[in-house]
C-alpha cells in the first residue's frame, strides 16, 4: 500500500501524475491521498507532522513524502525504512522525525539516473518510482546505497504551530503524551485551558486540546483559532505549569 504525503495541493497535474506511476503492472494496490497540504515549501513542520500522522498507518506501508523546496539542487534522495514502514523524499529534515520516534531505522540514498529526471519534479520521477521498485520487492541494491550515519535532529517535539486545519484549528508539534494534566499553554499572551474536546468550554471560548493525532492543539469551540489569534504555521507556544 502507498501513502502520498506532500505540500501540492490537489489542483494542477502534479498528484495525478504521481499517482499514474503506480498504475498497470500493480494497478490493485490502494494508493491513499494522505494529505497534499503539507505546510508550503516548509520541511520542519511538516516532518513533525507526518512524524504524528504516519503513526496511524499499518505496517508495511510505503509513504512518499515530498515537500521539497531545494527539488534539482545537490541535496540527497532518501529513503528510511523505520519500524516496518518505508518512507521515500528528500534529504532535508523531513524524513528525520519519523527516524527519531522509531526504535529500528536504516537509512539509504536512491540511485537515478539525473538524465532522465525533471529538475523540478522528483516526486513523480525520483521517489514515486523508487516506491514502486519497494513495492515490488526489487533487490534493495539495484538502487539504494546504505547509509551508515546521519546527523539528525533530535527535537522530539516542536512548541510550535505546524499545521492549520480547514476549521482554523490549530495543531502544534507537541505532543499530548509529554504533558501533564496541570500543564497549560500560553500563545500571544493567552492562558489556554486544557480540555478534552470542543464542548468543554461555551461558544467562542478557546482552549487546547490531544488531537486525534495524538499532538497538542489549539481551537475555538464553534469558531476559527487562525482568526482569534491571527496565526500563522510558525508561531510560538509555550507551556507553562
Amino acid at each position: 500500500m502507498i501513502a502520498l504525503f506532500s505540500d501540492f495541493g490537489v489542483s494542477g497535474p502534479y498528484v495525478g501524475q504521481m499517482k499514474a506511476v503506480f498504475t498497470g503492472s500493480l494497478a490493485n494496490v490502494p494508493v491513499i491521498d494522505l494529505m497534499h497540504d503539507a505546510p508550503q515549501f516548509n520541511s520542519r513542520s511538516s516532518s513533525y507532522l507526518l512524524a504524528a500522522i504516519t503513526n496511524y498507518l499499518p505496517k508495511e506501508m510505503i509513504v512518499v513524502a515530498v515537500v521539497d523546496p531545494g527539488v534539482g539542487s545537490p541535496r540527497k534522495a532518501l529513503a528510511l525504512c523505520a519500524d516496518d514502514r518505508w518512507f521515500v523524499g528528500p534529504d532535508n529534515g523531513l524524513l528525520e522525525v519519523v527516524a527519531n520516534h522509531a526504535e529500528k531505522t536504516f537509512w539509504y540514498e536512491i540511485n537515478y539516473d539525473q538524465s532522465r529526471v525533471s529538475a523540478s519534479f522528483h516526486g513523480r520521477d525520483v521517489f514515486a518510482p523508487a516506491a514502486l521498485k519497494l513495492l515490488k520487492k526489487e533487490n534493495l541494491n539495484s538502487f539504494l546505497s546504505p547509509v551508515k550515519s546521519r546527523a539528525v535532529n533530535n527535537e522530539l517535539d516542536l512548541q510550535e504551530i505546524i499545521y492549520i486545519d480547514s476549521y482554523g484549528n490549530l495543531m502544534t508539534g507537541i505532543r499530548a503524551s509529554v504533558l501533564s494534566k496541570k500543564d497549560k499553554l500560553n500563545f500571544k499572551g493567552d492562558e489556554l485551558t486544557q480540555c478534552t474536546t470542543f464542548s468543554d468550554v461555551v461558544q467562542g471560548q478557546p482552549l487546547f486540546y490531544e488531537n486525534s493525532q495524538g499532538l497538542i492543539e489549539i481551537a475555538v469551540n464553534s469558531g476559527c483559532a487562525k482568526t482569534r489569534f491571527n496565526a500563522s504555521i510558525g508561531d510560538k507556544v509555550i507551556v507553562t505549569n
